[in-house]
């Protein structure tokens, strides 16, 4: 069920704040939470409320919300766990709209009932807040840190949102001294209320945010987040792609943990961008202070060649095109470095070029419009400081308009990581490694790709009434798996392509039905036969009538023999086709609900593993989307011959959607595929 639109400005623009368990006492949160609101320098009325107290930190106290004069915009909550129901609802008949509730003990150590009460008392009230069990959050623009992290944060547009407040109080830290500027952390703790969707699109429209950053563990509802709607960069850090690490995260926060294949789907349907590790993700994020590139000629400037190579490495391993203009180059570089400088991109000023020489090498590429991108690398020498190379290359940018991206790398010593953040405290992302700042510059190409990409379109049809009778009369047979005749003809009704196929109960039926089929395939019919080659139930490449009854009258008496108390109904024959091997699936996820899986097939699927998903519903375009994701793509695109029919992939993709709601699982293995089409040999589905 959808959640209630609710108004956070409430958060990060109150005009007053309510303390709840404000302390003198240095050691108590409360007192810490206090002491950054005011410190931090919030500029609207401060209220600290504990009934054995005053004054706090120099500010009235007041023993309860209630006794306050004022309105309240937003309430801090630190006491113990015990009281906060029913100072919520204190709180919600003092009129207040915004709460961050500090305190832990609740669904994060199996107390769910206290945490459903509070949700009762907030939706009841038109009340948004975040929590339980939270470190704060802070919104550098109204200068407000209700944390209980570090005092001094650097400004930025960065929006960080953190499902753990223990490694948000580090990353606060980190930030701090990396210079790296935020507009706001949010820690969401067990996201009882406010979670990430609203959040991002909360953010969507705040000018003060380029960019938010989530670290997440799980989620509670997946499809919900699926309606997110995002108009902005979001870098997602999702953690427990292994087995062990999302049991871990599980068990930290009460979220379950999907399959890392299904959130990595997720994530790219919305447009989102996932990151490894906290460095990639912050990196990634101060990337987006730059404009996006108007196009792919990029030029590199350094001053070691083999810096410059190392960078060109990275380049092409990341689909950055470097400009390629020689005799440009060389009439717009040569004046800008000595003789022995090389202008072939990278360009190379070498050791001698200094800081005039970087001055006039990056005054070109900032203001030649040819030029499109630019990467700034610096290898550090005695002969120059680094910190003057720095201001030189921020000052050439701001004086050009800041019209193109531009990352720097910077190796060295102490003084090159004071021209790091010198770069970094003016919104010009600087690294201390080539790798970190091409993946970087990087990212600003993908989202170029994403945010022109076209849309995604899903119209997904309803199942025919005639493959739902075949579904409802299994059911009220009591099985739960389709035998195989009824799952081709099901996966027929909705417009799976499949080969030619019959089934007969006689050899005079068999080949009748088997005519135009040769070569063929025939398996035993029955449902109290699980695996057919055991008891003889499978016989290939059947090439005549004659050999078709032969075949026929050997089967039928060797299953016989071997599975005396089966039922058989008769034999399946399946028209032979050639191609490449693919599996389409479709299975529940319990985060998502269902989803399409895509890959080779046959016993590569379980050797290579090489599969990408989606979450239903979607369309052609991320249908097309999820065939170009595998690994082996290239056999697909005609490699030695084999060449896949991509449209009727797709078709059967789409087709298998409308058994959604219906359906456990639908495993089509293989999907044979090929110039002439692609055929779904074999489908097994589980109600």
């Amino acid at each position: 069920m959808p959640q209630p639109v609710k108004d956070l400005k409430g958060f990060f623009t109150p005009r007053s704040v309510a303390i709840i368990g404000a302390s003198n006492n240095s050691s108590k949160i409360g007192f810490q939470i206090t002491n950054n609101v005011v410190k931090g320098g919030f500029e609207g009325e401060i209220y600290p409320i504990n009934p054995k107290e005053d004054v706090i930190l120099g500010k009235k106290a007041y023993k309860s919300v209630k006794d306050v004069p004022g309105s309240i915009d937003l309430a801090i909550i630190t006491i113990p766990s015990n009281f906060v129901i029913p100072t919520m609802q204190e709180c919600a008949d003092k009129g207040i709209k915004a709460v961050a509730i500090i305190t832990s003990g609740f669904a994060e150590v199996g107390n769910t009932a206290d945490e459903l009460k509070i949700k009762e008392i907030a939706d009841k009230n038109g009340m948004a807040f975040i929590g339980p069990n939270i470190l704060g959050l802070l919104y550098a623009p109204t200068k407000l840190n209700a944390t209980f992290g570090p005092t001094d944060i650097t400004p930025g547009k960065i929006a960080f949102i953190s499902q753990s407040g223990a490694l948000a109080i580090a990353l606060m830290g980190w930030t701090v001294m990396e210079k790296i500027g935020l507009a706001t952390l949010v820690s969401l703790g067990n996201k009882a209320d406010v979670d990430e969707k609203a959040l991002i699109e909360y953010f969507n429209s705040d000018p003060n945010v380029d960019v938010v950053l989530i670290y997440m563990e799980g989620l509670k509802n997946g499809r919900e987040f699926l309606t997110t709607k995002v108009k902005k960069p979001v870098i997602v850090l999702k953690v427990g792609r292994s087995k062990r690490g999302a049991k871990a995260a599980a068990s930290h926060t009460g979220s379950l943990a999907g399959s890392d294949g299904i959130f990595e789907a997720a994530f790219k349907q919305l447009g989102m961008l996932r990151a490894q590790n906290f460095t990639e993700a912050f990196g990634w994020a101060r990337a987006f202070s730059l404009p996006i590139p108007e196009g792919d000629d990029t030029v590199i400037i350094t001053n070691g060649g083999g810096i410059g190579v190392s960078t060109t490495d990275e380049c092409e391993s990341a689909g950055i095109n470097l400009m390629e203009d020689p005799a440009w180059l060389e009439e717009k570089f040569r004046p800008t470095m000595p003789s022995f400088g090389s202008t072939k991109n990278p360009i190379d000023i070498t050791g001698g070029g200094g800081v005039e020489g970087y001055r006039q090498a990056v005054r070109i590429a900032f203001n030649e419009d040819k030029i499109k991108n630019v990467i700034v690398l610096y290898c550090e020498t005695a002969v120059t400081n680094p910190v003057e190379i720095a201001k030189a290359v921020e000052e050439e940018y701001t004086k050009s308009g800041k019209k193109k991206p531009v990352v720097v790398a910077m190796v060295g010593g102490e003084r090159a990581r004071d021209a790091i953040h010198h770069l970094n405290e003016n919104n010009i992302p600087a690294y201390d490694e080539v790798k970190e700042a091409v993946s970087a510059f990087s990212v600003l190409n993908r989202y170029r790709e994403i945010s022109q990409r076209p849309k995604d379109n899903p119209k997904i049809e309803a199942a025919p009434k005639e493959a739902l009778d075949i579904i409802n009369k299994v059911k009220s047979e009591g099985r739960n798996i389709l035998m195989e005749h009824e799952a081709r003809q099901v996966m027929q009704l909705c417009g799976v392509p499949t080969p030619k196929w019959g089934l007969a109960k006689t050899a005079d039926e068999a080949v009748r039905l088997a005519e135009g089929m040769y070569p063929l395939a025939m398996k035993i019919a029955s449902v109290d036969i699980v695996h057919k080659t055991d008891v003889g139930g499978v016989i290939v490449n059947i090439k005549d009538k004659e050999e078709l009854r032969e075949k026929f009258n050997l089967m039928m008496q060797t299953v016989k023999v071997r599975a005396p108390k089966a039922n058989i109904l008769g034999v399946n024959l399946i028209e032979m086709v050639k191609g490449v091997e693919c599996i389409v699936g479709l299975s529940q996820d319990p985060q998502f609900g269902p989803v399409v899986m895509f890959g080779l097939g046959g016993v590569f699927v379980e050797a290579l593993k090489d599969v990408s998903f989606r979450v239903v519903p979607f369309g052609e375009i991320e249908a097309e989307r999820l065939i170009g994701e595998i690994k082996a793509k290239k056999i697909l695109e005609g490699f030695r011959g084999m060449k896949a029919d991509k449209k009727s992939i797709i078709k059967t993709m789409l087709a298998i959607q409308k058994l959604a709601s219906h359906v456990k699982e639908i495993d089509i293995n293989p999907l044979m595929t090929s110039d002439r089409g692609s055929f779904a040999v074999d489908a097994r589905i589980v109600i």
